[in-house]
């Protein structure tokens, strides 16, 4: 028995890195399934405008950026729009290139909705939320 599972295992290294070694099944025993023609799926990236977080511990200061709604907060954005101090209550703002994307579709964070209106950049609507 030990014979045959022998047989249709072997060591196969992979993309694990240095030293890591993955059990798996031989070419020759493993049974593939007939390839199925490729979907062709249409996803839309959802751009969002947000704050990046940067700073000390209790000293906080934001970026505003533009990312993929799908990535982490302080994620690689796609570009840096302006900064935002709380602690000064003081901001800088690329207005043109704000309004450039909202116009594209990017829909600003509820927090950079409230940043934008005070800057004079956006309109809230009537919930005091970013209407579009």
């Amino acid at each position: 028995m030990a014979s045959s599972m022998s047989s249709s295992l072997c060591f196969r290294r992979s993309s694990f890195g240095a030293g890591h070694v993955r059990l798996a099944p031989s070419s020759s025993a493993s049974v593939r399934p007939s390839a199925a023609p490729p979907r062709h799926v249409t996803t839309e990236n959802n751009v969002r405008i947000r704050f990046a977080r940067h700073g000390r511990k209790f000293s906080p200061f934001y970026r505003v950026v533009v990312i993929d709604s799908r990535a982490r907060r302080e994620g690689r954005p796609i570009q840096y729009l302006g900064w935002y101090n709380p602690m000064k209550k003081q901001t800088s703002l690329n207005a043109p290139a704000i309004k450039e994307w909202i116009s594209k579709g990017a829909q600003p964070s509820e927090s950079v909705a409230r940043l934008l209106a005070k800057a004079s950049i956006i309109e809230l609507g009537e919930f005091g939320t970013y209407a579009g």
